[in-house]
């Protein structure tokens, strides 16, 4: 009996160093991995910030055209002229054209309209009959 108790004390042993080995083999596979996986993520990004720095600069090149173009600084047909609006003279056009917008509102109310002379029209009862009226033959 004694023998068999320290077979199987032996065989959860060696089970035990099985696993363990299998383990660590694991864990070393999943560190790899994970390095793996970091890279291209850190890759990734970094690949996506270059892009997104050149579309941001793409995208206020456009927004300084069309800034200029609704400025009157550009003519559609020709390109751009010698001047070009600074995020300084954007804010200064900008508060110009609200300024613009609201003394054309403040005009169109203060102006009276002309006034139309009303004419009182009467007219007769309504009969209760609602038969419509004969037609002259």
């Amino acid at each position: 009996m004694q023998d068999l108790i320290q077979q199987y004390v032996s065989d959860l042993h060696k089970f035990r160093e099985a696993f363990h080995n299998e383990l660590e083999v694991t864990s070393e596979e999943l560190s790899k991995a994970m390095a793996l996986y970091a890279t291209r993520c850190d890759a990734a990004l970094a690949s996506f910030m270059e892009k997104a720095s050149a579309r941001e600069g793409e995208l206020e090149a456009s927004a300084a055209a069309r800034l200029n173009q609704f400025c009157g600084l550009t003519d559609v047909d020709k390109g751009p002229l010698t001047q070009t609006a600074t995020h300084a003279d954007a804010g200064r056009i900008a508060e110009r054209a609200v300024a613009h917008s609201l003394h054309t509102e403040s005009d169109r109310e203060s102006r009276t309209q002309p006034s139309r002379s009303m004419t009182l029209v009467k007219s007769e009862p309504a009969s209760s009959n609602t038969s419509p009226p004969a037609a002259a033959e």
